[in-house]
């Protein structure tokens, strides 16, 4: 089982989502007694503070090699009263728990960790990771990461692998089931994308000008070019090729965009880069047939599934958190 670094990073973060995902109705109660040195209990087993530090610079230090994050980024209120690494801090934590927590399930459920599977895993990755990847090796190095405790988390990760296969095999999902969510769940079915053109300006009665220009039969690409301020439009002429609503454009742009029949241009759109002035050229619109996706929906139905399994074996868990991390 091969990996590149991307997929045992991943590996190594995904935790992180599904934390997060299941956690946040979770109230554990105020701790009482937590000796020097244990940051929590689960069950009444202890958490060690050293164990929890030495997870927490593991993932700074991806987070600083991989998305260049400057202290400044990482101590930023990120719009909800705390920074970003206090959420880390957070989530960190709670990694540890469900690891510890799945753990207890697995071992209730006979489930282990084969010992050569785990030696390939480590060797064919971090091994070969290190003696291949300059970027890899120098991050490890220069964080004085320890081959023991790679390979712990990837007997942590593999272990929760295990037991979540070994809990959606049980899980089954009917064609009825399937069709009820596809029923009820059209919009996720329906595909729409556009081809469109903007120009970018900094006044609105510039943009009328513009469009005025456009109503009396010259070229939208051409005026893009000649006024448009955003960057490469003179190359471009404000091509933003085929795109759907999922694409992250702000709101104001993408409502008026999709709005838009084939050919017509938009009255000015005030965004917080300016004012645009949109043009459909093409539209794309489909139905995804039940047939092609009954097998991702039930494989969706069973995420979900597992998903509100984790959430209540946390919410059934003894959980005692120190009140500052």
């Amino acid at each position: 089982m091969k990996l590149n670094k991307k997929s045992i990073v991943i590996m190594l973060l995904i935790a992180v989502l599904v934390v997060t995902a299941v956690i946040v109705t979770v109230n554990p109660r105020v701790p009482a007694g937590l000796r020097e040195g244990i940051i929590a209990t689960v069950n009444g087993e202890e958490i060690e503070e050293e164990e929890y530090n030495q997870l927490l610079d593991y993932y700074l230090s991806e987070l600083r090699a991989g998305y260049d994050l400057t202290d400044d980024t990482l101590n930023k209120d990120i719009g909800t009263g705390m920074t970003l690494l206090d959420s880390l801090k957070l989530e960190v934590l709670d990694i540890i728990i469900i690891n510890r927590i799945i753990a207890e399930k697995a071992a209730s459920n006979n489930i282990g960790i084969d010992e050569e599977e785990l030696r390939e895993l480590y060797e064919e990755n971090h091994l070969r990771l290190i003696e291949e990847d300059e970027d890899y090796k120098k991050m490890i190095e220069d964080n004085k990461i320890d081959g023991d405790f790679i390979k712990d988390q990837m007997r942590k990760n593999l272990l929760s692998h295990k037991y979540k296969t070994f809990y959606l095999d049980k899980v089954k999902i009917t064609d009825e089931a399937a069709k009820t969510f596809y029923d009820e769940n059209g919009e996720l079915f329906h595909t729409e994308e556009i081809k469109a053109r903007h120009i970018l300006v900094d006044e609105e009665q510039l943009a009328r000008d513009i469009i005025k220009k456009i109503d009396e039969g010259e070229d939208f690409a051409e005026l893009a070019k000649e006024y448009s301020t955003e960057p490469g439009a003179q190359e471009s002429g404000g091509d933003l090729g085929y795109f759907s609503r999922e694409i992250n454009f702000v709101s104001e742009f993408k409502e008026a965009a999709f709005a838009l029949e084939i050919g017509q241009v938009s009255e000015p759109v005030k965004t917080e880069f300016g004012y645009h002035i949109i043009t459909v050229e093409d539209k794309i619109e489909e139905n995804v047939e039940f047939e092609d996706v009954i097998e991702g929906i039930k494989y969706s139905l069973k995420e979900t599934d597992y998903q509100n399994h984790i959430g209540e074996i946390f919410e059934g868990a003894d959980i005692v958190k120190r009140d500052e991390l």
